[in-house]
């Protein structure tokens, strides 16, 4: 009896194995199968400045640009903000100045305009989610940067007609000089900012506190040099009040209101 009972178990145990391997396969391809198509999605992370390498390249190429400014043009700065303090009138805007010192100045100028367009993106960032979930990012930071070189040079038109209207030419090179010099302060006053905003998450809530600190600075010495250049006598502070709100307060009223014009052409468009 043992010699037919031991051929019949071992083979009761090897179509026990083979069966126990195709449930354990049929197991694994369920498994697998379940989880390629049911398994759950992952949450995506939210776009952040920090993580794009174009915002760090063009943040790093700002750094480097300042550095070489600052390493080359140390004596035009210098002299660019002693003429402010002092108010020293000048016959001619190049009289003094080489081709490497306006370029200095064009350098500078044009890194304000970038990091002007990093707080106007980083606010609506904030305060305008569909703006942001509608429109690419980079489209946005590029219209913004690209908006406020405009209006700088706009700017700079319209401060040339109407000084040129009312003023002698000498008068209305010194002021193109001190805007001049307080945008570029502008942008070395933002650029911390700027890195604290990208890198560092500054709370949208102190953030346009910082930057509206820059600019109540800039309008003040803008008016201070209004009033040096153009309207240093008593009687003339009517003046003063009527050519300062007409070229300083308004266009940037304008350049607001602008902005949102086109946040609300491009959610139309997308």
């Amino acid at each position: 009896m043992s010699e037919t009972c031991h051929p019949g178990i071992a083979y009761i145990l090897q179509l026990y194995t083979e069966e126990q391997s195709r449930v354990d396969t049929a197991l694994t391809r369920n498994v697998c199968h379940t989880s390629k198509e049911n398994g759950m999605r992952g949450i995506e992370l939210p776009y952040q400045l920090r993580s794009d390498w174009m915002v760090t390249s063009v943040l790093f190429l700002c750094f480097i640009l300042v550095s070489y400014v600052l390493a080359h043009g140390k004596k035009h700065l210098e002299q660019q903000f002693k003429n402010f303090i002092l108010s020293k009138e000048r016959a001619s805007l190049f009289d003094d100045t080489t081709a490497s010192d306006v370029r200095y100045t064009l350098v500078l100028i044009l890194q304000t305009c970038i990091l002007s367009g990093f707080c106007v993106y980083d606010y609506f960032s904030d305060h305008d989610l569909i703006l942001f979930r509608m429109v690419p990012h980079y489209l946005l930071l590029s219209i913004y940067i690209g908006y406020v070189g405009f209006f700088f040079i706009a700017k700079w038109f319209f401060y040339s007609f109407v000084n040129w209207i009312f003023f002698d030419k000498v008068r209305n090179i010194v002021w193109l000089q001190s805007y001049f010099n307080i945008v570029i302060g502008a942008g070395f006053l933002l650029f911390p900012f700027v890195l604290l905003i990208v890198y560092f998450d500054l709370s949208p809530q102190i953030a346009p506190y910082f930057i509206g600190l820059i600019i109540i600075i800039a309008k003040i010495l803008l008016f201070y040099k209004c009033f040096s250049n153009f309207f240093n006598k008593l009687y003339g502070a009517f003046h003063l009040i009527l050519y300062f709100c007409t070229l300083e307060i308004l266009p940037d009223l304008v350049l607001w209101k602008g902005i949102t014009l086109v946040n609300n052409i491009l959610v139309l468009n997308f």
